[in-house]
């Protein structure tokens, strides 16, 4: 049986990497909510109305001073009255006053509001007023000091509120004004700056609110940390979408554009799945149908008889063939005809321009798919061809159907893809699920359709800006592979005309290390065990490999016991 598949759930709390995630994907939805937080906070103070305001002081005095004990207790006595005497303000007869002092009609409401706050212990009454314009604040706060004072001298002469003074009775403690109302140049509400700092951070706090929202309700697999946390499994390659792929007729190993190094770097982390018994019958398969599994199957293929590896295709899809229409072949004979006795593999075999790649085409559509591809003769047309070659199989949808738990299991293992960003985390869970009941290896899964911009941020979460994904290093490897140099500036003390000496025997140290390296390669190359049909190689150069070349083998041949694991 297969290695059992372990799952386990996505964790609540949010990291700083998934912070820098999430603000990175929806750097667009923070934006439009600061936007519309601004929008209504200016709408609100364009709304509101203006108010300014002023403020006027007073001094608490208290007997004659005439000795420093006199001085002491007066001003003790002033800092008890000081907080009783701002409450004299809110009464509606020293409102009436104020309205007086103001030459207002009695009876008539005041023209703004006015307040007097006065601290325990200090000797200063503060009387502020608020009012539509400035003038109007202005004369306020004077007039409330004003009818604050008049206040103070009837209550300490014995007389009541909003009444006069007690003729002949000099009162203790009075009130003198000791700063009068200035004019205000700005309004006091509403406040633009304030608001728009409100509505930034509010819009803020909202953006990121909903992108946690957005972010609980995404199931789609986006980033390589979620295949290992779902699948336990390696991720053996992001592939970026390109132009190239999404061709109907298959460009050719040389032709795959952006994504040309991606599939090679898939090609070489093969060769590491399993280092003592690497895979020789490879399935490739997806969730979901569209997720491109037929196109990297044959690319895979390609690449691999591009390195001299002898590869066959197997388009092991009877329901829904693409290989031959991908390669303009004759579909009509195939897999199928193979199966049922009518034709002998030898005839089903097509060759293409790749001297080392050979296709097996599904041919006839039959009724019973699953019966045939989980029959003997398919196990048995696997093991004989996976001895002298790599054979590659491109199967139907695992969740559809159940044709790919069946070729799993009779092969060394199964490559899941899936389209980045589309293919839910459910979806990943039940092929994983399937793959394990069936006794199928899972090898590893490639991340497809992966946006060329953001392939850094299907790796890691976020990128680190180099370039625009797979282009910028295709560049810089196919002008490493092809022997370009940066040439060496001339120092100002050399004539024209002649070279740098240092350039030079840098030139001659790699000449020497070049033809060092070749000998090595060629002393050191490990002799493949089945002939020509040795295990998955390497060759990173874009440049077609030449059939003769020495490559470096990577284990024995592998065996397929009936278990198939």
């Amino acid at each position: 049986m297969g290695p059992v598949i372990a799952f386990t759930t996505d964790e609540d709390h949010v990291t700083i990497l998934d912070f820098i995630r999430m603000t990175r994907a929806n750097w667009k939805l923070l934006i439009l909510a600061v936007a519309v937080g601004l929008a209504v906070m200016a709408l609100y103070t364009r709304t509101q109305p203006r108010i300014f305001a002023s403020d006027a002081s007073a001094y608490v005095s208290a007997g004659n001073s005439s000795t420093v004990g006199d001085s002491f207790t007066g001003l003790t006595l002033a800092g008890k009255k000081a907080p009783i005497y701002a409450t004299f303000l809110g009464n509606r007869a020293t409102q009436a006053r104020v309205v007086k002092e103001l030459g207002l009609a009695p009876g008539s409401g005041l023209p703004g509001s006015v307040s007097a706050f006065g601290s325990e212990g200090g000797v200063l009454v503060q009387v502020t007023a608020r009012a539509a314009s400035p003038e109007a604040a202005r004369d306020l706060a004077d007039a409330g000091v004003r009818a604050l004072i008049s206040e103070v001298k009837t209550v300490e002469s014995g007389g009541p509120l909003g009444g006069d003074p007690v003729p002949g009775v000099e009162p203790t403690v009075r009130l003198v004004q000791v700063e009068t109302a200035y004019l205000p140049g700005a309004p006091f509400t509403p406040n633009l700056r304030m608001n728009l700092l409100m509505g930034l951070a509010g819009g803020l706090g909202l953006g990121y609110l909903l992108s946690l929202v957005k972010r609980q309700i995404d199931r789609r697999v986006r980033h390589v940390e979620d295949v290992e946390t779902l699948l336990q499994a390696s991720v053996l390659g992001v592939i970026p979408r390109t132009d190239e792929l999404a061709k109907t007729l298959a460009p050719g190993p040389h032709g795959l554009g952006n994504a040309a190094e991606a599939i090679r770097q898939l090609r070489t982390n093969l060769r590491f799945v399993h280092v003592d018994n690497p895979p020789r019958a490879i399935v490739m398969t997806s969730a979901t149908p569209g997720e491109g599994k037929s196109t990297l199957a044959l690319s895979l293929a390609q690449v691999l008889a591009a390195a001299g590896q002898d590869t066959v295709l197997i388009d092991a899809d009877l329901r829904r063939p693409r290989v031959a229409e991908r390669m303009d072949l004759d579909g009509t004979i195939g897999l199928t005809q193979v199966l049922a006795g009518d034709v002998s593999i030898h005839d089903a075999l097509q060759s293409t321009s790749e001297p080392r790649l050979t296709i097996l085409p599904a041919g006839r559509i039959p009724p019973n798919p699953s019966e045939l591809l989980g029959s003997r003769r398919m196990r048995a047309l696997i093991d004989d061809l996976s001895r002298d070659h790599v054979v590659i199989l491109d199967a139907p949808p695992l969740l559809p159907v159940t044709d790919a738990g069946l070729l799993a299991a009779m092969c060394d293992g199964a490559i899941l893809v899936l389209a980045t960003a589309r293919t839910r985390k459910e979806e990943l869970e039940m092929c994983g699920k399937i793959l394990g009941q069936v006794g199928g290896r899972l090898l590893g899964v490639v991340m497809n359709l992966a946006p060329k911009r953001g392939v850094s941020n299907v790796y890691y979460g976020y990128g680190y800006g180099y370039g625009t994904g797979y282009a910028t290093y295709e560049k810089a490897y196919q002008a490493y592979s092809s022997g370009n140099r940066r040439r060496t500036k001339r120092r100002w003390w050399e004539p024209k005309g002649k070279k740098s000496s240092k350039g030079q025997s840098s030139g001659r140290r790699g000449s020497a290390r070049s033809s060092g390296s070749s000998g090595s390669s060629g002393g050191s190359g490990r002799r493949s065990r089945s002939g020509s049909g040795g295990d998955i190689r390497s060759a990173d150069s874009p440049r077609s490999a030449d059939p003769t070349m020495s490559l470096p083998q990577v284990g024995a041949q592998s065996t397929h016991p009936t278990d198939g694991s």
